[in-house]
């Protein structure tokens, strides 16, 4: 279901909705009606959502398996959310939320020191 898809891209790239909203150029209580299913969105707001998450439109109703990374060079009217736009990919949830959980972290060395002490505990 399209509503289901809207919810997973936005909570996968951790946007708020009332961000979401103001990018879309809808108001926050529309954006909760479409996701919740009780509004439809029309093709217009569901190319605009394609576009934000860099994906095509088969891929964000969930056509297309393939993912890739949000290229930064691409030019987007969402500057102040393009750090969190990611593709869906062919990284499993788990593998994905664990390289968001990376990429947000602010010291990456002592996450990356702990599992090379916890691999040499190992051997």
């Amino acid at each position: 279901m399209l509503c289901n898809r809207m919810k997973q891209f936005r909570e996968y790239n951790g946007l708020a909705i009332e961000n979401l909203a103001q990018v879309l150029g809808i108001s926050p209580d529309k954006y909760i009606a479409l996701e919740e299913g009780k509004e439809t969105p029309n093709i217009e707001l569901i190319e605009k959502m394609a576009f934000c998450y860099k994906v095509t439109v088969n891929e964000f109703y969930g056509y297309t398996p393939h993912l890739a990374v949000y290229d930064s060079s691409m030019q987007d009217p969402t500057d102040e959310v393009d750090d969190k736009l990611l593709k869906m990919s062919n990284l499993s949830w788990d593998e994905a939320q664990l390289i968001l959980y990376y990429r947000n972290l602010e010291n990456k060395e002592d996450l990356i020191n702990q599992i090379l002490n916890k691999m040499k505990e190992q051997e």
